[in-house]
């Protein structure tokens, strides 16, 4: 088995043993990456041990103990078909039993608004000469998420009520599909914002989701899918390139619950990129929001890779795009505003947002609300609400297409 281990943390920590106590264990499980995360009450170093093997992944932490029972050790999560903290040798061990050949990231995080000092470990399929996925976006996850996370994680939306069909124009039988990719903000390790009901951020914007992709999906000549389809956390940049290159699509949208200090802060907001770098903004607010938004791989414990845009076609390819972003990002306000009540601007905001910088796609970050304000979050946990807000993104998005057709796409009438 090829182990790939974060550079420089082959050691947790360098100095003395500190010994630990592992508090709780969660775990994810997608279609392509499981994350184990140890939940540990102080600092502590490990070693991913040379007698690992392709079936089996032992990480040795000193003076490590634990009063967990067996029951509360996942089993059967993803890649892992159990996991035990084996206290017979001189140093204690991690042993995970695996059910294939995976590629490990291990590191540790320390500790955030929502938990303590954790570590990490990140199992990926092992690819030769191909990029390794974080995680796949439509199909389901190959085992459930622990109890605990599967109780807080938003079940798939109901079937949307029936309305009155909007006016359509009649698509092509020919040509292709346009796809649209749905990333729900923020995932797994990273809660996003938290309302005042303790609401997860993650939650409200995967139900959104879920939602958008099942409206769009029953629409002619749209293809939708999602960069998660549960609880997991995924980087920026993986996200764009779930869309750009695993789903080869034509539209991104980055759904999202904003926060503000200011509880009374409320209404909904559409942004796309600002070419003028990351500290360039259309306001003060586009700006911050930005920032908040871009901090979110630090939180997952993720290390940035740089997110600048290189090359003169690289840059020709979002300056190409943003046009249509910009016009789309008009269109869905238009269809949130009789739903939400308030937009907190009028129009399409611009700022440095990682998630937004893949050329080639039109691209846009919908905030739905503010889950800081106690109005809005009992609106935004609300499935009927999350329905119509869904719907109206979704709107939104097929009257872009309709207005804006993509060559050789069945909304491409041109050609007869």
């Amino acid at each position: 088995m090829r182990w790939l281990v974060m550079s420089g943390l082959l050691l947790g920590m360098a100095g003395s043993v500190t010994a630990a106590q592992i508090v709780g264990v969660r775990s994810w499980a997608g279609a392509d990456s499981t994350r184990l995360v140890l939940e540990l009450d102080g600092q502590s170093e490990y070693r991913v041990s040379e007698a690992s093997t392709p079936g089996r992944l032992i990480i040795s932490l000193p003076e490590a103990k634990t009063r967990l029972e067996a029951p509360r050790w996942p089993a059967r999560a993803g890649f892992v078909e159990a996991v035990r903290l084996d206290v017979s040798g001189r140093v204690p061990q991690l042993v995970m039993d695996l059910n294939r050949e995976v590629e490990a990231k291990v590191f540790l995080l320390g500790p955030n608004q929502s938990y303590g000092h954790r570590l990490v470990i990140d199992l990926l399929p092992r690819q030769a000469n191909t990029v390794i996925p974080v995680l796949a976006a439509a199909p389901a996850p190959t085992a459930p998420p622990s109890p605990a996370v599967a109780a807080a994680v938003p079940a798939p939306p109901p079937v949307l009520a029936p309305r009155p069909a909007p006016v359509r124009k009649p698509v092509s039988k020919s040509g292709r599909n346009i796809v649209v990719t749905l990333d729900a903000g923020h995932g797994g390790e990273d809660p996003g914002a938290i309302g005042k009901t303790g609401m997860y951020e993650k939650h409200v914007t995967l139900a959104i989701a879920r939602a958008v992709a099942q409206y769009l999906n029953d629409q002619e000549g749209v293809t939708a899918r999602l960069t998660r389809d549960a609880d997991f956390f995924v980087p920026l940049q993986r996200r764009r390139q779930i869309a750009r290159y695993d789903h080869k699509a034509d539209i991104f949208v980055s759904i999202h619950a904003d926060s503000a200090p200011n509880r009374s802060a409320h209404g909904a907001s559409v942004f796309a990129l600002s070419l003028q770098g990351a500290n360039s903004a259309t306001s003060r607010f586009a700006q911050q929001l930005a920032e908040q938004e871009n901090k979110s791989d630090l939180i997952g414990g993720v290390v940035a890779e740089s997110d600048d845009i290189t090359g003169v076609l690289a840059g020709m390819l979002i300056e190409g795009t943003l046009k249509h972003s910009l016009e789309m990002g008009q269109l869905i306000l238009g269809e949130m505003k009789p739903v939400v009540g308030k937009l907190h601007s009028p129009r399409v905001e611009q700022a440095g947002f990682a998630v937004l910088k893949e050329p080639g796609m039109v691209s846009l970050l919908v905030e739905t609300g503010f889950i800081s304000n106690p109005q809005e979050e009992s609106r935004l946990i609300n499935p009927a609400y999350q329905l119509e807000v869904a719907r109206a993104i979704a709107e939104g998005i097929v009257r872009f297409c309709q207005q804006y057709p993509v060559p050789g796409t069945r909304f491409d009438t041109s050609g007869g």
